[in-house]
Order: C-alpha cells, then structure tokens, then sequence
C-alpha cells in the first residue's frame, strides 16, 4: 500500500470515527436510540478499520523485513557457497601441486637410481675387463716364462750337442 493510500485510509477513518461520535452524541441529545447505536457502530466499524489498517501495515512491515532477510540469507549463502567453492579449488589446486611434487620426485629418484645402477655396471665392466687383462698378462707371462725355458732347454740342448760333438770330434781324433 502506497503512503497517499494509506493518508487516505486514516483520513477515512477519522472522519468515520468523528461522524459515527457525532451521531452518537446528537442521538443521546436528542433521545434517538437508532442513531445513537448507529452512531456508536459507525464509530466501533472505524475503530476496526483503523486496527485492521494498523495490522495490515504491521503484517506488510514484517512481510518487507521477512523479503530483506530473505535476501540477506540468499546473499550469505551465495557468499558460503562461493567461499566453499574457492576453497576446494584452493586445495584441488594444492593437491595438484602435492602430486606434481611427488611425481618429479619419484621421476627423479628413478633416474637417480638407472644411473647408479648404469654406474655400477660400468664399474663391474671395467673390473672384469682388468681382470680379463691381468688374467691376460698373466697367461702371456706365463706363455713367455714356458718359451723361455724351452729356448733356454733348446739352447742347453744345443749346447750339450756341441759339447758332444766337440767331444766325438777329439776321441775321433785322439783314436
């Protein structure tokens, strides 16, 4: 209801109420019973007019108020369900970091350990290759230290036979 609307009403109602008094009284003065209870009545239906108009301002006050807090609760969930929203993209987002995190270092602890691993048979290789070479040296020291003695056999054998043969020689000669 508009406030022009509702002057209108009281304006209404005061007059109501002041025509149904002066009935009231001119019907008491002048001894008329009907328009005195007519006057009393017009008088009772204002003052109900007014009381009703009274609640129905009441009931749109509260009716205002209840559409406000209506509002206020709607924008305070909106805030909520936005804030929530944040958050769980706040830890969507640091979750995601979380994992990034432990796949770079579970990535990286995998090549830390292709290359120990690579490290390690590199060492092996090169220890068996040292091997393989002493081994090596060894046998040829070994094949070395054989054809020495069979030269040295060889020549002790070629040396008795000339020794033999200069032997033969001079008992050939001294016979």
């Amino acid at each position: 209801m508009t406030d022009e609307n509702v002057a209108g009403e009281a304006r209404k109602g005061l007059l109501d109420g002041i025509k149904g008094k002066a009935k009231e009284v001119v019907g008491a003065v002048t001894g008329n019973d009907s328009l005195t209870a007519e006057g009393q009545l017009q008088a009772a239906q204002a003052r109900e007019r007014k009381e009703a108009h009274a609640t129905e301002r009441v009931a749109e006050a509260q009716a205002t108020d209840a559409g406000e807090e209506l509002a206020d609760v709607r924008t305070a969930a909106e805030s909520r369900r936005e804030a929530a929203e944040e958050n769980a993209a706040v830890t969507e987002a640091q979750a995601d970091r979380v994992r990034e995190t432990q796949v770079a270092a579970a990535e990286q602890n995998k090549r830390e350990t292709v290359a120990q691993e690579r490290a390690a048979a590199e060492v092996d290789a090169t220890a068996e290759q040292i091997e393989a070479d002493e081994d090596r040296r060894i046998e040829q020291a070994a094949a070395d230290s054989d054809e020495m003695v069979a030269a040295q056999k060889h020549q002790e054998a070629l040396r008795q036979a000339e020794a033999d043969r200069k032997k033969a020689e001079e008992l050939r000669n001294q016979a």
